[in-house]
């Protein structure tokens, strides 16, 4: 059978054909001379040239909730130190794969499989592990293609165990206001579901019926309906708009206005942009220090950005540094300018002198600090938040409840 092949061999990338036996045969012989196999596949006209058909990347991506995050992180920098070692790619695959947790196991074998066979590590594990996103498997693809997959493996591994640490603090600062909160509105049922109706009923026994309740016992009677009424919409509405917003995002036109709003969120939205500030400095500063070329780098960084909106900018600044403009003066005629005027101004002083890629890395810690400090001052302004609410409705389920008491005791003495 005769093959197509895209290989990188010594900084550069080469394309070709060749006959062999079976497309693993194919993939043996090419990694034999020393080739990262890039793209394998049976030649047009020939037999069984069709594109062969994926996993079921639904599935994959249900199955991998069940895929500890810091298992892939060990398995990113196991990965790493076997590459750069000198291991080969399929011997370090199947020997992380046979001592990775069973469900994260079981997905490596199949990935290995597909490499043996020919296909890229950043196609195989877009088919058969896409839940991993496309910041790792875009870094571990760029690792390929500029023979630096040891270092970007490392890279991805950090880049994971940061997103990781980040949302643990933010769980950790939304957990304890979320339990005093749904126990205040466990509390506040009991007492509008249970009390309030035999206090009511006292009332109205002594009354005649003829005495209206509180303003505030009211409104707590008229709250309670209402939630009756439309709690379950209520409660559905954050799933909804979390489902319709990933449907938007799967268009890149309407992910990048909704990134970009998010970015214009008070408070939150300074965390969205450090994050991203310090995602983009430290990709774009790992790829030029690892020797791939200025528009090259920039296009691999718009194809890892999480946020659509940079990496729409990304894409503007790609196609002004084909025009012949620099680095720094593509940047400013795009909303990094603004987004990141420390990574700019660094970018634009260093274009001259040189070191782009050491001001980027220091430009990625000035964002990452800053991210820092809004998760933590989000942290410690959610929990005063929370607790004024959670006052709020319980001070009112509580003063109409001893207003309806005071009401029922007056309407008895008289």
């Amino acid at each position: 059978m005769v093959f197509q092949y895209i290989t990188f061999d010594n900084g550069v990338r080469r394309s070709g054909k060749m006959e062999a036996e079976s497309q693993a045969a194919a993939a043996g012989k090419l990694r034999q001379e020393g080739k990262v196999v890039l793209e394998l596949k049976p030649a047009k006209g020939t037999a069984g040239a069709a594109t062969r058909g994926g996993g079921n990347k639904y599935l994959a991506r249900l199955t991998g909730l069940l895929v500890s995050k810091s298992a892939v992180e060990l398995c990113l920098r196991q990965l790493a130190s076997l590459i750069g070692a000198g291991v080969p790619i399929i011997t370090a695959l199947r020997s992380i794969g046979d001592n990775a947790p069973k469900t994260l196991g079981k997905m490596l074998r199949l990935v290995t499989e597909r490499v043996r066979q020919g296909q890229s590590l950043s196609k195989s594990l877009e088919t058969e592990m896409p839940w991993l996103g496309r910041v790792t498997i875009g870094l571990l693809s760029v690792g390929e293609a500029n023979g630096t997959l040891d270092k970007m493996a490392a890279y991805a591994a950090g880049l994971m165990e940061r997103s990781r640490k980040i949302k643990g603090q933010l769980v950790q600062a939304f957990a304890y206001p979320a339990v005093v909160f749904v126990a205040a509105l466990g509390i506040g049922y009991y007492m509008v579901n249970k009390v309030f109706p035999v206090v009511v009923k006292f009332i109205n026994m002594n009354s005649g019926g003829k005495m209206q309740l509180p303003l505030s016992t009211r409104m707590v009677i008229w709250l309670n309906d209402f939630l009756l009424a439309y709690g379950v919409f209520i409660l559905a509405a954050p799933f909804a708009i979390v489902i319709a917003i990933a449907l938007l995002r799967r268009s890149r036109r309407s992910g990048a206005v909704l990134d970009r709003l998010a970015i214009a969120i008070p408070g939150i939205g300074g965390a969205f942009k450090f994050q991203a500030n310090t995602m983009w400095c430290l990709t774009l500063g790992a790829l030029l220090r690892s020797g791939v070329d200025i528009i090259s780098s920039v296009e691999l960084v718009e194809l890892t950005m999480g946020n659509l909106h940079y990496a729409e900018q990304f894409r503007k600044v790609r196609e002004s540094l084909r025009l012949g403009s620099g680095l720094g003066k593509s940047i400013e005629e795009t909303t990094l300018s603004r987004f990141a005027p420390i990574a700019h101004t660094m970018i634009s002083v260093s274009e001259n002198s040189g070191g782009i890629d050491e001001s980027l890395q220091h430009a990625a810690a000035f964002s990452e600090e800053q991210l820092n400090r809004r998760v933590t001052l989000l942290g410690k302004l959610v929990e005063p938040a929370m607790f004024i609410v959670i006052g709020g409705m319980v001070g009112l389920v509580y003063f109409g409840f001893f207003m309806a008491m005071l009401s029922a005791t007056s309407s008895t003495t008289r």
